[in-house]
């Protein structure tokens, strides 16, 4: 299991913002790697409740379990290498992968066995560099929603945040910083 701390800003645009920051950063929507996030909580949201998030991403035909807890900068991230038959296991039957994540969540007292996807989210992501620094460009599928987000990921939240406003500048587009993350759109999207 790999810990990692993340610090990221983001904003969301609009499609036509979208579409003009692939003509300014010289990068094709081609290119896009697809990702999906699969939620996890129990039925009445217990993870949530206390401020955890948790999912199962697969990209490139890999599964990866991460628990993410708030941090007062950033996002404590804990991450569990699965194989496809640990994510159906608990697709189809509910069956919790064994694992790190599966003995911290039980030492914290959350019922593992109530553990279940609850709802997913589509990525199409472009990731690129701008001013040396890493850029994703995130086209959103859930719930018959659709969203476009752009992330900068730093040191420091400040750091990541002048990135975006440096970008919406010179890209002549509205700086709309975003502090919803995908897990809560798409978790909203599914109680509406």
């Amino acid at each position: 299991m790999s810990t990692n701390v993340e610090i990221e800003a983001k904003i969301l645009v609009t499609a036509p913002e979208f579409r003009k920051l692939f003509n300014f950063l010289g990068v094709n929507p081609r290119n896009a790697i697809r990702q999906v996030n699969y939620y996890i909580d129990t039925p009445t949201s217990e993870l949530r409740g206390f401020g955890f998030g948790l999912r199962i991403r697969e990209r490139l035909g890999e599964y990866t379990l991460t628990l993410k807890s708030p941090l007062a900068e950033g996002t404590l991230e804990k991450n569990q290498t699965l194989t496809e038959d640990d994510y159906l296991a608990l697709a189809d039957s509910g069956l919790f992968p064994t694992g790190p994540v599966h003995d911290f969540l039980a030492l914290l007292g959350f019922p593992i066995k109530d553990l279940r996807i609850v709802t997913s989210l589509t990525t199409y992501r472009l990731e690129t560099t701008y001013q040396n620094r890493h850029l994703a460009l995130d086209r959103n599928e859930y719930s018959r929603q659709e969203d476009y987000e752009v992330e900068s990921e730093q040191s420091a939240i400040s750091l990541a945040a002048e990135t975006l406003k440096n970008l919406c500048r010179e890209a002549k587009i509205e700086y709309r910083p975003n502090n919803i993350s995908k897990h809560a759109r798409a978790l909203k999207a599914l109680a509406n």
